[in-house]
């Protein structure tokens, strides 16, 4: 009978898969990632608009919360199983240990650990094998608002799925109840873009790929002007996706791992024809374990981005928008590198140099409607020790440079002066730990907090350039002590060479 309806479903899917002219368009258009029931979206919309980018809503349609009708005080028939165990003892109401015959379904990943006996739920939080026995410890009998109840000698107990959202999975029948209504509700919507994160999940059931088919036919059915993202491509969403975005969500090692796997991807997915974006992009503030994400790091992603023609996820939520000091040039900034982009302004031999892991660069207005792409040179840190502190600065582009000087720690350094071959740089300002010293191509400097938000503006005194190659660097300001504790000193520069003009 299950396969009977398996070829039934996998018939109809070819049936009712979409026309070729009724797919949603397929894109590689960026977008801003928006969480379900976000408070501020039209905040959000403006600034998706100010980005160029779309707005994507994640979509989760088959996840049953712990707290549902649906699993107490009754739990539905309908909770996705991933087996049959079996009691080995009588169990009363009371008891916390139990044992069942031993199963593979053991070696399945599981997060909460649920049971279901008859119409009670237990979690356990370890098991141990013992021989063709598994056993059960610390327990929780009634979990979830189910009620305990004795269990006789051989009684089935099935082993539920789960998610890291520690929700629970419906089988297919519910599943369908549960994608319908969702994507009705979506269809009131004015989101672009509906993204589906954890696609296999709504293949679980008996199913497989043929349940992905129906659960994309819903959604298309209802929302047939949207278009529709997944994490992964399979046979049946072939033919409802408008792109696949396996939402790798880039870090700074991705600088020397990344290249050689992207450029495999990007070959699977144009033999597909399908679009293909390059993954996420996270727009962090500053925190104990963290630094705020600078401009540079971002301008490295969206050369990548542009690298393989592809688009990505941008995960910026309003509270960083907000609190963020560089938020408007940053999504200016994506704007710009979207719109040449998408526009095919690059070449060919300069996605091929953006490819390099260890390349960087900018891109800025030029006086007409043309813009200007620079290599980008950035140092490593150059850490201050308050004595002698002179370095070999060693830079592959001459001219002018900026300085990042950050302080951590504990008390504040003053009067700092940078010296190079070719001039002096000093500046009459406090930089207290916590805080950046920033100064520009352009000549501005100011003081700004952990997340590059302007304290204070600075005159610079003096004029200071760097030679192409190496440059004797010397550093040092007055320095005060909190709590007998100094401040850390970090010194960064940054070179540009020559731009190239990109017309859009």
């Amino acid at each position: 009978m299950k396969k009977t309806l398996a070829i039934i479903l996998l018939v109809l899917c070819c049936l009712i898969a979409p026309a070729q002219d009724s797919i949603p368009l397929r894109s590689t258009k960026s977008y801003i990632i928006v969480k379900e029931g976000e408070k501020d979206l039209a905040f959000m919309q403006e600034r998706s608009r100010q980005a160029g980018l779309d707005l994507g809503i994640e979509v989760l349609a088959n996840r049953i919360p712990t707290n549902s009708k649906l699993v107490s005080p009754q739990p539905s028939k309908h909770l996705l199983k991933q087996g049959r165990l079996q009691l080995q003892l009588p169990m009363n109401e009371t008891q916390d240990e139990f044992a069942v015959y031993h199963s593979e379904l053991f070696n399945q990943p599981a997060h909460i650990n649920v049971l279901q006996v008859e119409d009670e739920l237990i979690t356990y939080r370890t098991t141990e094998t013992t021989g063709n026995i598994n056993l059960f410890y610390h327990c929780v009998r009634g979990a979830f608002g189910t009620k305990k109840s004795a269990h006789p000698k051989d009684a089935i107990v099935y082993r539920l799925w789960d998610t890291p959202e520690r929700t629970l999975l419906p089988d297919l029948e519910l599943q369908d109840q549960m994608v319908q209504q969702e994507a009705k509700r979506l269809a009131k919507t004015s989101y672009p873009l509906l993204v589906f994160n954890d696609l296999k999940s709504y293949a679980y059931n008996e199913y497989g790929d043929i349940a992905i088919g129906h659960f994309l036919d819903t959604m298309h059915k209802y929302n047939p002007d949207k278009l529709l993202q997944a994490d992964l491509l399979t046979p049946t969403a072939w033919h409802y996706l408008s792109r696949v975005n396996e939402s790798q969500l880039w870090t700074a090692s991705m600088r020397t791992k990344i290249v050689e796997t992207l450029t495999e991807k990007q070959a699977f997915y144009r033999k597909t024809q399908m679009p293909w974006m390059i993954g996420n992009f996270q727009i962090l503030l500053a925190d104990k374990n963290r630094k705020a994400t600078t401009m540079e790091e971002m301008e490295w992603f969206l050369s990548k981005a542009a690298a393989y023609d592809a688009g990505f996820g941008l995960i910026f939520d309003p509270e960083t928008m907000k609190r963020h000091g560089l938020t408007n040039d940053m999504l200016n900034t994506i704007n710009i590198w979207e719109t040449l982009r998408l526009a095919g302004a690059f070449s060919e031999e300069q996605k091929e140099l953006f490819k390099d892991p260890y390349e960087n660069w900018h891109i800025g207005k030029a006086e007409d409607s043309s813009y200007l792409l620079y290599p980008q040179y950035i140092s490593r840190g150059f850490y201050c020790n308050f004595k002698d502190d002179g370095w070999q600065w060693n830079s592959p582009y001459p001219g002018r440079f900026a300085l990042r000087i950050a302080v951590e720690g504990k008390g504040s350094i003053s009067e700092l002066e940078l010296r190079t071959p070719n001039g002096i740089l000093y500046f009459p300002c406090t930089v207290k730990a916590g805080q950046y010293l920033v100064f520009d191509f352009d000549g501005t400097a100011y003081v700004t907090d952990a997340n590059f938000n302007t304290m204070e503006e600075i005159l610079p005194q003096g004029v200071s350039l760097l030679d192409e190659g190496p440059s004797e660097v010397s550093f040092k300001c007055k320095m005060k002590k909190e709590k007998e504790k100094q401040p850390e000193v970090t010194l960064r520069y940054i070179t540009r060479g020559k731009p190239e003009t990109i017309v859009p």
